[in-house]
């Protein structure tokens, strides 16, 4: 008797080439994704430097030079351009990081499964007092089962603390640029 089933076996190949594509894709995706917020970082940036020495280049007066230099130590535009670049890189990263999971978690329930499955099926023709070895068997596949979901509960947990820190640092960045501006602003008074 044999416990190899071909068609199964061809299905889970045929089935893990497709769940390798889709990860794939969706890394592909996220890589795009990240190299436009970066062209438009670098493409706003770039203006705001030309556009910077325009202004310096049209200062006829040490009036006019004091007040370019007061309007360039006033962060709250970059700080706040910064902010959203880093908030979307970050959303960017939670929503692919989530994707994929999603795509290995049914993938790896239908492998253990599968792997259930044949356990069961040797232990149905298994020799007389191997049941021990079996039951060894089966409490070692349950104890996998049980470290592979908390390792899932501890990444998702690690990527929601990691989120958590983002948003309270973000939140606490667009408070001081507001701040750092008045107080720049009436130093160069």
């Amino acid at each position: 008797m044999s416990f190899f089933n071909s068609e199964k076996l061809q299905t889970a190949q045929k089935a893990n080439l497709d769940l390798l594509q889709q990860i794939s894709g969706k890394v592909f995706a996220s890589v795009e994704q990240l190299s436009q917020l970066q062209f438009k970082a670098l493409r706003d940036s770039t203006e705001e430097h030309f556009d910077g020495v325009r202004k310096l280049l049209a200062v006829r007066d040490p009036q006019g030079f004091a007040e370019l230099q007061a309007s360039f130590t006033q962060p709250s535009a970059q700080s706040e351009r910064l902010a959203e670049f880093n908030r979307q890189v970050q959303a960017l990263i939670v929503g692919t990081q989530s994707d994929i999971a999603k795509l290995t978690s049914s993938q790896v329930e239908a492998g253990t499964q599968q792997v259930q499955e044949f356990v069961e099926a040797i232990s149905k023709n298994a020799p007389a007092g191997s049941e021990p070895v079996v039951a060894a068997f089966k409490s070692g596949l349950a104890n996998a089962g049980t470290v592979f979901e908390s390792a899932q509960k501890a990444v998702k947990q690690a990527a929601d603390v990691a989120q958590s820190g983002f948003e309270s640092a973000t939140a606490a960045t667009a408070k001081a640029a507001p701040e750092a501006s008045a107080k720049a602003t009436s130093g160069n008074k």
